[in-house]
């Protein structure tokens, strides 16, 4: 049986909307993906701790802030200090202390970004709360740390060479994971 002029159409355009719907749901995991790899859109790249221990330390220091917030999650979220001069090259760890006010269980996860954007690529995490769910129970208080270098390939670079001061900024949202699931993730 051989299809209509009409159908063939009809199927050809079916085809099309499926692909387009395809690469829609594709595109957010792609991009977060992208960013991460490559530090675009001021994402901190995530290292591995062989790679923080081969860095030699430079000379140059760049000052650290730390900006914490949270949205649509009852917990308070602060960084111990407000910023760190760190050496470039040289590993660095700050604490950051969180408390659930919820008279309930709540799972979150932190989103973090590095400003200026530019230094994004350069800005690399070996141990951070951000690479999975938080869950704390009612009244809960943890302090998290996080260990991070900045990359002395950041001095090869015109846009970054001479920037004095980054911003990490975190902020925290409501998971969609249940807490359950999490915690036993964890």
């Amino acid at each position: 049986m051989a299809l209509s002029r009409n159908s063939k159409v009809v199927l050809s355009l079916v085809g099309a909307l499926v692909v387009m719907c395809a690469l829609t749901a594709a595109a957010v995991p792609a991009y977060r993906a992208f960013c991460n790899a490559t530090g675009f859109a001021g994402t901190a790249r995530k290292a591995n701790a062989t790679l923080a221990a081969i860095q030699t330390p430079g000379k140059r220091i760049v000052r650290v802030r730390f900006d914490t917030n949270t949205n649509g999650v009852p917990w308070s979220f602060k960084a111990e200090k407000p910023y760190l001069d760190t050496r470039v090259g040289k590993s660095a760890m700050v604490w950051f202390d969180v408390k659930n006010n919820a008279d309930h269980p709540v799972t979150a996860r932190a989103t973090y970004n590095v400003l200026p954007d530019t230094m994004g690529a350069y800005f690399m995490k070996t141990q951070c709360f951000c690479f999975n769910d938080v869950t704390l129970q009612p009244g809960e208080s943890q302090r998290f740390p996080v260990v991070y270098f900045l990359d002395p390939k950041l001095m090869e670079n015109s846009d970054t060479n001479t920037v004095p001061d980054v911003t990490l900024s975190y902020t925290f949202f409501e998971s969609k994971v249940p807490a359950s699931v999490s915690k036993a993730a964890s």
